[in-house]
């Protein structure tokens, strides 16, 4: 299969740094886009909850998480997003011509988050890509639990 646009739609809001699933999203589009000359697309939405003060934005963290890619040649843009993830990263697809989504299905772990994970579970069925879901390893969820801002907001459903 060609694609031509790929999104890694990865979660940054909540985390001091890059979670390892966040950086297998990303090593999977690289590798993707190597392949098939591919543009990258790396997409975050946020919630609409403050983040603690003095920490980076979400939008300089994604500009930090799309770097070794721009580095390394590839055709990358960047998007932060506001609103309820699901319907946000559905409607990028959609107007943004992406032929592979590439998501994590738990970077939280919360409560909600049983199966997929809530925004993986309320993509929206016919959507115009392929989905690729990477899960997460044991060590993977335990990396992430210890990446989470502390005291963050509980805010759900998140999907």
């Amino acid at each position: 299969m060609q694609y031509r646009n790929i999104c890694v739609s990865v979660a940054l809001q909540r985390y001091l740094d890059f979670t390892p699933m966040a950086l297998r999203q990303r090593e999977l589009a690289r590798m993707v886009a190597a392949a098939c000359g591919s543009a990258i697309r790396v997409l975050s939405v946020n919630a609409p909850v403050a983040l603690l003060p003095g920490l980076e934005t979400t939008e300089d963290k994604i500009e930090r998480y799309a770097a070794p890619l721009v580095e390394a040649g590839f055709d990358v843009q960047t998007k932060v997003l506001e609103g309820r993830p699901s319907r946000e990263i559905a409607r990028y697809v959609e107007d943004s011509a992406i032929d592979l989504l590439i998501m994590g299905t738990h970077s939280k772990r919360g409560v909600f988050d049983v199966g997929l994970g809530s925004t993986a579970a309320a993509i929206p069925e016919g959507l115009p890509a392929e989905v690729i879901l990477l899960r997460p390893t044991v060590a993977d969820q335990q990396r992430t639990l210890e990446l989470m801002i502390p005291k963050y907001p509980f805010v759900f459903p998140y999907g």
